[in-house]
Parts: C-alpha cells; sequence; structure tokens
C-alpha cells in the first residue's frame, strides 16, 4: 500500500500561540475498509462510523478520519511533519493486514447520540452527584464518552437492553457480531450481590465476565494468565452453578444481573 496525491491546507492558528497549523489530505492506492474492525479494535479512542463507513482515529499524537481509499488528518506544523505522518500510517496499516490473522476485530459500530436527546432522558435536577455542576453538563461528557451512564444516580432503568454476541465461523474466527434484545423488566441491579448468591468466585466472576464479552477459553487464559485446562474448569463450574446449558445462556444471565 502507498500514499499518493498528498495535499495540505491552512486549518488554523494554535490557541496558546500564533504558530499556524495544516491538515493533510491525502489517497491511498488500497480499499482499506476489511481494515476497519481491526483498526476499532487496536487504535485506542477509534470510532467505527456506519454512513458513511469510516474510521475516526488518533495516530503518533494526531487526529484523522480514514475513508474507503483516503485520509484527512490534523493537524501539522509544516509539510515534512505531514509527509512523515502519511508514510507512518501507511507503514502501520501494512503491517496491521500482515498481522490481521492474529488479532481480533472489533465490529462494533459508533452511534452518536446528540447532547440534547441525552439531556432528555436525565432527572435535569442538577444535583452535582455524578461529578458534573449541571445535567446538560454530564449529557454532553457522556456524548463524548468521557463519563458512563451508570454514574447518573436518579436516571429511569432502561426499557430494554441489548448483549452482543460474537459470531464465529468454522476456522475459529469472528466474522461478525449479533446483538439480542433483553427484557430490563427481568433484570436485576448492577452490583456483585447476584454473584455472590449464585456461589461464584472471583476468579470465576472474571471468566463470566470475559466469556460474556465473546473472549474465547484461549483468549481468557491468556488475559488471567492461568491454562487453557483451568479456564474450561472454570467455565464447567459457572454453567453448572448459574444452571444453564452453555456459553450463551451465562453470557445472558451475566448481561441480566448488570455483570457483563
Amino acid at each position: 500500500m502507498r500514499y499518493f496525491d498528498f495535499s495540505i491546507s491552512k486549518a488554523g492558528v494554535m490557541p496558546t500561540c500564533p504558530r499556524t497549523f495544516w491538515g493533510a489530505h491525502f489517497k491511498l492506492d488500497t480499499d482499506v475498509r476489511p481494515l476497519f474492525p481491526y483498526l476499532n479494535a487496536v487504535l485506542k479512542d477509534a470510532r467505527f462510523y456506519d454512513k458513511p463507513e469510516c474510521i475516526e482515529f488518533i495516530f503518533e499524537g494526531f487526529k484523522g478520519m480514514l475513508y474507503r481509499d483516503e485520509v484527512i488528518a490534523a493537524a501539522f506544523t509544516g509539510e515534512d511533519q505531514a509527509r512523515e505522518f502519511a508514510q507512518h500510517l501507511v507503514d502501520f496499516l501494512n503491517d496491521l493486514n500482515d498481522r490481521k490473522d492474529s488479532l481480533r476485530p472489533d465490529f462494533k459500530k459508533f452511534t452518536p447520540v446528540s447532547v440534547i436527546d441525552i439531556y432528555k432522558i436525565l432527572p435535569q435536577t442538577n444535583c452535582r452527584e455524578c461529578g458534573f455542576s449541571t445535567c446538560l453538563a454530564f449529557a454532553a461528557a457522556l456524548s463524548k464518552k468521557e463519563t458512563t451512564i451508570d454514574q447518573c444516580p436518579g436516571l429511569s432503568r432502561p426499557i430494554s437492553q441489548y448483549a452482543l454476541y460474537p459470531v464465529i465461523n468454522r476456522e475459529g474466527d469472528l466474522v461478525s457480531t449479533v446483538s439480542l434484545e433483553i427484557d430490563a423488566a427481568q433484570t436485576l441491579p448492577a452490583n456483585q450481590e447476584a454473584a455472590a448468591q449464585a456461589g461464584l468466585s472471583d476468579r470465576e466472576l472474571q471468566v463470566l465476565r470475559l466469556l460474556a464479552a465473546g473472549s474465547t477459553n484461549l483468549e481468557i487464559s491468556e488475559i488471567l494468565c492461568i491454562s487453557p485446562h483451568t479456564v474450561k474448569s472454570h467455565v464447567v463450574h459457572i454453567l453448572n452453578k448459574l444452571g444453564v446449558n452453555d456459553r450463551t445462556e451465562a453470557a445472558v444471565w451475566a448481561v441480566r444481573h448488570g455483570l457483563a
């Protein structure tokens, strides 16, 4: 893969000093959409958008948007820095393509919700128990993923919840995900009490959470630094204690009880 048709344009002035910074635009000679789920998995703070299909990312401290065969990024101090970034990004994409078979892709798409829509479901009391001065400020932070919904103590329970399950092909590769709706009226508070009542140990709870996230036994063993045989034993104990028949039912149980 290579980049071409490179150009830069003035993007503005740094707020802390009178220095001009630049935005870069360049094209790629390859359709990189097959790499989007892997970029979504490995790049911190990446966002995988559906329409248009693209990836918002931060790479080497610069923010950019990656489309099918083009990149827009900022903010650079000059052309040399922008070209160096372009080459480093292309090298990274080539490397990612070479090792993607060893990575677990993330197909989850980012669906932005407006600050006003979030504000509508909040209690609007400005109680500050969430750590923000107003409910509107909390809504703004939540829309940017700078906080989590559970920080609001006055929020009503959801009507429904969704669990994300992996779709695995015959070769053991994750090819997509399926979202299933769960009746929230049947869920319990999100705490450790359910796990204690089921008799789950701390280690079994860790395994259950990873299992519910779609991790395989091998991945769980690598994350927890225990053998695959031990993971298999934990999974058997978890199924028995929960009274369920398989991993999917265990994952549903974990989501319903706020443990995943």
